[in-house]
């Protein structure tokens, strides 16, 4: 499986393998710990750091919208959005706050 990139502002992205991970959690956790977050990419439903991602039709998701199997066939990349990120918008395909 190809490795993954993962983006956030301020830091070098990186590379992961999403294969490794067996559903959601893990991946978060994992991803917060790369970027020293731990505890702030754990609640989705908070108006704190979001994750979404890019599928390779270049439409932009919330990490944890689509079921954990068909997620890790689609992603191309992630960013992991600071809560003013998350209100603006920044991304092709309209703006995030509508999906809050």
């Amino acid at each position: 499986m190809p490795l993954t990139q993962v983006h956030k502002r301020g830091a070098i992205s990186r590379s992961i393998d999403i294969g490794r991970f067996s559903e959601y959690g893990e991946l978060n956790q994992a991803l917060a710990h790369m970027f020293g977050m731990e505890g702030r990419l754990e609640d989705r439903q908070s108006m704190g750091w979001k994750c979404i991602y890019q599928d390779y039709e270049g439409d932009f998701l919330f990490v944890g919208d689509d079921p954990w199997e068909e997620f890790v066939i689609i992603v191309k990349s992630i960013w992991i959005l600071s809560p003013q990120e998350v209100l603006q918008p920044m991304f092709p395909g309209g703006d995030l706050t509508s999906r809050l």
